[in-house]
């Protein structure tokens, strides 16, 4: 039998409801969801992050990264269902997709983000940097802003947020590489 929320946590559910459901919205289309579909996975999403208990006291860049995360498997729910995308098949590199930590060519999302341990590990990997290279990660590689959003939103120039991602990256790549991590 499932525990039912208290009213407190169905207020913050609700205010995260009402505080992500359109980034998210923007997300699945992104990710090729058709416009008749997009609200069943977003609402798929959200019933997850309540069904895997995650805190609701969360700071708010880790609810978005959460939210996101699952969104994105709920995206290649879909589309494996729709045979739109095989299990085995990736997306090509080439293709225009962003989010999570695009550009990671030889690494899909699937691979690396396949439990919340995991998921929780690369939360604390990115709570770990300087706040420069959170602010990127968060915005670039997690929401998948456009660069000049990003720029705009941090003040900086296309070169440096270029700079940044690029040691984001490279900085992941060699940490999914180690056969300790999790």
């Amino acid at each position: 039998m499932k525990e039912k929320m208290n009213t407190e946590d169905k207020a913050r559910f609700e205010e995260m409801y009402l505080a992500y459901q359109n980034v998210l919205r923007r997300i699945a289309y992104k990710y090729d969801i058709p416009p008749d579909y997009i609200d069943d996975v977003v609402q798929d999403t959200f019933v997850a992050y309540a069904d895997y208990k995650y805190d609701l006291e969360l700071p708010e860049y880790r609810k978005k990264i959460l939210l996101i995360r699952i969104l994105f498997s709920r995206c290649m729910d879909y589309h494996r269902k729709m045979r739109y995308i095989a299990p085995d098949e990736e997306v090509p590199e080439d293709s225009g997709k962003e989010g999570c930590f695009a550009g990671l060519h030889h690494l899909s999302l699937p691979e690396f983000v396949v439990s919340k341990e995991r998921c929780q590990a690369i939360l604390k990997e990115i709570d770990k940097m300087p706040e420069s290279w959170r602010d990127i990660a968060i915005l670039r590689l997690i929401e998948g802003r456009p660069t000049r959003e990003v720029c705009e939103i941090l003040h900086i120039t296309e070169k440096a947020c270029y700079s940044r991602v690029s040691r984001i990256r490279k900085y992941f790549e060699d940490l999914f590489k180690r056969d300790n991590w999790p």
